[in-house]
This record gives C-alpha cells, structure tokens and sequence, in this order.
C-alpha cells in the first residue's frame, strides 16, 4: 500500500513538505509534481499514479468528484484511472480552494480509490449531481467536442468557463461518505472510451506523419514550424475499426499528411492515389467535372511531390483501396 500515513487527512500543508514526506517514506521514488492533476509525471505507456492534486476552480465543491478534460496520450488519464478501478488501488489525493491557493497550500484527503467512472451524457452522472443539488448542462458542442458547465443549488456556475468534460471520476475518501447515487465499479461508456482513447492515439499519429512527410504528400506544401499547420491535416488510408469503435490501425503507415482541401476530397473519395505510379486521380461526379478549379485539373495525372518517401507499407495500403 502507497500511503504516507505522515500525511494526516485534514492537514494543510505547502506543496514542499508533502513532497519531503513523501520522498522520505519512497526514497527510490520520483519527484512529486503538483503542475498537472496526476503527480509525478510518468511514461505514458506506465499506469501509475502516485498522488491526484486537484484544484477547486476546475473540478467543483464536489470533493469526490474529478471532471477530467484534454486528456491525451502523455496524460493516459482514462486509462490510469481505469486500471485503479479495476484494482481498486489506493492514490494519495489533495485539494485546494481559493484561500488555500493563496496561503500556497494544499489540504490533505487522504488515501482514495477510484469508486466509478461516469459518462458526463449518462443518467447515472445526471442522478448522481442531481442527489447533491448539483446539475450538468451541456452548452455547446461540434463534430469533436463537447463544452459543459455545472450549476449548483443557487444555479450559480462552478467553472469560470464551460469544460471540456470527457468523464468523471468518482471517488471513495476517507473524509467523504460512500456514493450511493451510482453503481461501483462503473465504468465509462464504448462510445466515450473510443473518442479519448482515439484522441490521445491522434496526436502520436500526427506527430509520426509530420516528422516523415514534413509537408503535403500531394503538391508538398511544408510545414512552418511558427505556424500551426492548420492548412496540413493528417489522412488514415484504411478507416476500418476494430470491436471498441476505435481505428483498427492508427500506425504511420496507414496515413498520409495532406493538404485540407486535398484530404477532404480524399476522404469523400473523389480523389485517389494510384498505388503503383503515385499518380493523383479525381473522380467527382459529372454535375461538377466542368467546374473542377483549374488547380485540380493541373494536378490531375501528376505524381505526388513526396512520392519518394511514401513507404512501400503505405502504398499497400493505397493498393488495397482501390475500388
């Protein structure tokens, strides 16, 4: 068991001393690190989380509660919390509110365990809230995200702005009553598993294809490093997925970085790539075959710029979808 019994649940303490303390009792242990919620910082790939500090102003008066937002693949929280659940390990856990931030203090919760994880869509999330008075409400959302803000008894809002919320993490503390509003052991959702696992894979996708393409396979527009590529967007060739609703194969070599307009016409398969030759071909339906811009009918025909650095497991990928 992980827990610093020298960290007394109650006490507030500067962040130094409960990184003394700790260090004490784990000497072959890294460095706490109060910058981000999960402390230390780990490798992605490992599961451990060693002490939770969270801050009032991004995850409400609730104190069991953590409303988790852009995690990604270095963060891993989805999944780190998941393997707590399951386990049902201990974690240290911290919070502060306003005045302990400006004392520059932290108060101790104690050892906690992962209790459930909630879809913020679900009723059980809804029921939960709503036995405590509380209530989430989605103000807005697009293709990719959705942004929520909680409203307490008096519908005063908990966040200074609306949240990304990707889900929620319920926990069992020693100074908090065991939830009775939702099942434990509850797990988050396929759909929502699949959107942050798939996200948090994206950007090791994207970073892959940036460093072999560094521009546009097609007319190789490059990247400038002071811009944010918006004008470059990663492609997967093979979109089929796997049991989970995730992408079967998110590996560099199912990809290609491409121009945004080039892949929006890629993925509407009007435009296509001969495995073979590299040569680009369009297919646009005949109502718009006279109005295609005469950009794309120069491009008609020609070999992809970086066709040379298209790797030959890429171009297996192409051969195979064709048709």
């Amino acid at each position: 068991m992980r827990f610093n019994y020298d960290l007394l649940p109650g006490e507030r303490l500067s962040f130094e001393e409960i990184a003394k303390r700790y260090a004490q009792h784990y000497p072959d242990d890294k460095e706490l690190t109060a910058r981000a919620l999960l402390s230390p910082s780990t490798s992605p790939r490992k599961l451990v989380i060693r002490a939770v500090f969270a801050h009032q102003e991004s995850n409400s008066p609730l104190e069991d509660l953590l409303f988790i937002s852009n995690d990604n693949e270095r963060k891993n929280y989805l999944r780190r919390f998941e393997h707590y659940l399951r386990q049902q390990l201990p974690l240290l856990y911290f919070r502060r509110n306003d005045e302990d931030k400006k004392a520059n203090l932290w108060r101790v919760i104690g050892e906690s365990r992962v209790y459930a994880m909630l879809d913020p869509y679900s009723a059980a999330a809804q029921n939960l809230l709503a036995s405590r008075g509380y209530k989430l409400v989605l103000m807005r959302q697009d293709e990719e995200e959705t942004w929520w803000q909680l409203f307490d008894r008096e519908a005063h809002p908990c966040f200074a702005q609306s949240r990304r919320i990707q889900f929620i993490v319920v926990l069992s503390t020693p100074q908090h009553k065991v939830p009775t509003a939702v099942m434990a052991g509850a797990e988050v959702g396929r759909q929502v598993k699949a959107k942050v696992l798939q996200r948090a894979s994206q950007a090791e996708f994207v970073a892959a294809l940036k460093a072999r393409y560094s521009g546009c396979v097609i007319t190789g527009t490059r990247l400038i490093d002071r811009y944010s590529y918006s004008w470059l967007e990663a492609c997967h060739i093979d979109t089929t997925e796997n049991e989970d609703g995730m992408l079967a194969d998110n590996s560099v070599d199912n990809g290609l970085l491409l121009r945004s307009d080039l892949h929006r016409l890629y993925i509407n398969r009007l435009l296509t790539i001969d495995a073979e030759s590299g040569r680009v071909r369009f297919h646009p339906g005949a109502e718009v075959q006279e109005n295609i811009s005469a950009f794309y009918q120069d491009v008609e025909g020609q070999i992809c710029a970086l066709w040379s650095a298209v790797p030959p497991a890429t171009r297996e990928k192409l051969r195979n979808q064709r048709g």
